[in-house]
């Protein structure tokens, strides 16, 4: 019985690694709405509300990719908590570890939310540029 739990324990932990890292290669190949360079550019020279709202669809989307993100690492930390503890009791915080996987999810949550509020900001900012606008355009007309 300890031998096969010795022979399974590796085998799942592999298998998982596995599907979380193809899964974030996967995420990763999706092409995002702005290169990082023209995101640059673009908060160096953004002034009208077409610009504020790429940026703020880049900020959406890199949300959502960290949001993913959180919850894999978030559902690996739950597979891994049903496991027999590992070497986290005896050698520290181990990289197949479920604090390790807790860490790293809490890391992208947070980041998730700053890229929402980030993008939040820049749609703000393009509905000011609109809502300004709006004022000229009627005060030329009268």
């Amino acid at each position: 019985m300890k031998s096969l739990r010795s022979v399974a324990r590796p085998i799942s932990v592999v298998a998982l690694s596995l599907v979380l890292l193809c899964s974030l290669a996967a995420a990763g190949e999706t092409k995002a709405t702005l290169s990082k360079e023209e995101l640059k550019t673009l908060l160096a020279n953004a002034n009208t509300p077409a610009d504020h709202e790429k940026i703020a669809a880049y900020y959406h989307e890199k949300a959502m990719h960290l949001n993913a993100k959180a919850q894999e690492f978030s559902a690996q930390a739950d597979i891994l908590a049903t496991q027999p503890a590992t070497v986290e009791s005896k050698q520290g915080i181990s990289c197949l570890s479920t604090s390790h996987y807790r860490y790293w999810a809490k890391i992208y949550t947070e980041e998730a939310k700053n890229s929402e509020a980030l993008a939040t900001q820049h749609d703000q900012i393009a509905k000011g540029y609109r809502s300004t606008s709006g004022l000229v355009a009627t005060a030329t007309q009268k």
